[in-house]
């Protein structure tokens, strides 16, 4: 990619422990990596996508662009509205809902995932088997009974946390939570929202741990750093429009629409991940499959699994 003005650069990607040798690979593909670096739009000419114009007004010019933003923010914000207007583009994302929001809780610890006996393996918790009512009882209030809580050991499964935070732990506690709860916040500061919020927040943080003591607790009295975010800080740091933790909602209707695929209306312009795809992190990963294959016009699922058999 090549920019198209004379404006100083974007930052590239900060050094830390892992990062630089992530970033290596791309760079000596010929490629590029920007962090802090907002896209503003999608830049169209002749009928075709050419690259992006960032917020401070670079542009990166590439073939083809590739967008992981989701289906709603690729069309709705980042695809200029002629463009859209003339492709139908909006109509793809309002024939869909978009998924659950939701908080996820995460911890420090002052002692080791071995010393506190906590493992690799992701716990979810369910009340009983009617989910379908535990949820739409939720969402009525959040004084019901929490749908389900998935708790995760992230130090657990890194193999060099212990070099890089040592005597330390992490745990991670999500639920589901309508983004109506938190709508009146719309258009405050992230970090300053308010002492309502705040308190609102400090009420969900101590349902969430309710059911992590319940079922690890070794770690009472043993955290020493608790922050909970909202569907409000995944709408800030995803631009996802309703803090969407999956974009488009998995419905019947969403699997059989055949506008979403990695190939768009638009010329040069390819979706990836999980709205092109299926939910979760095996879903952005099929997703970026799928996406490379059309690029390349090449089913890629058999060299994958012949190179995966290899190693």
């Amino acid at each position: 990619m090549r920019r198209t003005t004379s404006r100083a650069p974007p930052t590239r990607w900060a050094a830390r422990p892992g990062s630089r040798r992530r970033s290596s690979v791309i760079e000596s593909a010929g490629g590029a990596v920007f962090v802090n670096a907002d896209v503003d739009a999608i830049v169209v000419e002749g009928g075709r996508a050419v690259g992006v114009r960032l917020a401070d007004g670079n542009e990166l010019r590439a073939p083809l662009v590739v967008s992981d933003a989701g289906v709603t923010n690729t069309y709705l914000r980042l695809v200029p509205e002629e463009t859209r207007t003339e492709l139908g583009l909006e109509s793809v994302v309002g024939r869909h809902a978009p998924s659950c929001a939701h908080l996820s809780l995460y911890l420090g610890l002052d002692a080791t995932a071995e010393a506190l006996g906590l493992s690799k393996t992701n716990l979810w918790i369910y009340p009983d088997h009617d989910h379908d009512a535990n949820v739409a009882r939720f969402a009525a209030g959040p004084e019901a009974p929490l749908p389900l809580a998935y708790l995760s050991f992230p130090s657990a499964k890194d193999p060099d946390f212990e070099r890089r935070h040592p005597g330390r732990a992490t745990i991670e506690v999500i639920t589901m939570a309508p983004y109506a709860w938190f709508r009146k916040w719309e258009g405050t500061r992230w970090k300053k929202r308010g002492e309502d919020y705040e308190a609102f927040k400090a009420k969900l943080t101590e349902r969430l741990l309710a059911p992590l003591y319940v079922h690890r607790p070794q770690v009472r009295g043993r955290i020493d750093h608790c922050e909970l975010s909202t569907p409000l800080t995944t709408k800030r740091f995803t631009a996802h429009p309703h803090g969407e933790i999956y974009g488009l909602a998995a419905t019947p209707a969403r699997f059989e629409d055949r506008a979403l695929r990695p190939r768009t209306p638009l010329r040069g312009l390819y979706l990836t991940g999980t709205d092109i795809s299926t939910l979760g992190v095996a879903g952005a990963m099929f997703g970026g499959m799928l996406t490379a294959s059309a690029i390349l016009r090449r089913d890629l699922r058999g060299a994958i699994a012949k190179t995966a058999a290899s190693i």
